[in-house]
């Protein structure tokens, strides 16, 4: 599974929600080390509990709209096997940025911009850094430790980009569901061991009705999506 692929499909626009629901399940599958993704067609019918009918159309217009790219692939005995899949998701701004400092890093003393820049810029930052944070908090279930989190969070965006880190953890929050919450760890706990790559058995989509897919892909990240704006 692909959470990296899989947010990115859900922040693709203009597509209708049950195309959506087949992109999110042909993206669980990709490989991120191999770029592999082939999910047979029956195995995405089950997924997102459409007819096999259903979810060729939908792939036809993810293929036309160039979010995917449909690659044939057959047997060695020349027998059609399950198409492979190329994904086109659109790039999120901060995959473009560079990449941050190492806290030890101290750039050129003559490269830096005048003292009243320098010290603009680290109140806008710090801001929106808290308001960050303010959002993690807030969707967390568990209240503890709030100083020592958000000294963990500094450390976590140096590590993955924060669009990663959100998602990850309001998928955390959403697999965790009505378990006690005195078992869940501490936020600094989940952000310190860098818990956004976790492989997470979240209450199982393919366990839901489509109806109840499509509110808890769609719905449930209408909302955790105001962490990610």
């Amino acid at each position: 599974m692909s959470h990296y692929m899989t947010a990115l499909a859900m922040q693709q626009k203009g597509i209708k929600p049950a195309t959506k629901i087949v992109l999110y399940w042909i993206a669980d599958h990709h490989n991120s080390e191999t770029n592999a993704c082939f999910p047979s067609l029956s195995t995405l019918a089950d997924e997102c509990e459409m007819s096999k009918r259903a979810v060729q159309d939908r792939i036809e217009c993810l293929a036309q709209i160039g979010l995917i790219k449909k690659i044939e692939r057959s047997r060695t005995n020349g027998s059609q096997t399950s198409n492979g899949y190329s994904l086109n998701l659109t790039k999120q701004p901060w995959q473009n940025l560079p990449p941050p400092l190492a806290e030890s890093a101290s750039p050129p003393v003559q490269n830096l911009p005048p003292h009243n820049l320098v010290s603009n810029n680290h109140v806008n930052i710090t801001k929106k850094n808290m308001a960050i944070f303010d959002d993690l908090w807030n969707i967390y279930p568990k209240k503890v430790g709030k100083g020592t989190a958000r000294k963990a969070l500094a450390k976590a965006m140096a590590k993955a980009p924060i669009d990663q880190i959100q998602l990850s953890l309001a998928l955390f929050v959403r697999a965790w569901g009505s378990q006690d919450k005195k078992f869940m760890p501490h936020l600094s706990t989940w952000l310190n061991g860098e818990r956004w790559d976790d492989e997470l058995q979240e209450q199982s989509l393919q366990d839901m009705t489509s109806d109840q897919q499509m509110q808890a892909i769609l719905g449930n990240y209408s909302t955790d999506r105001k962490m990610i704006q």
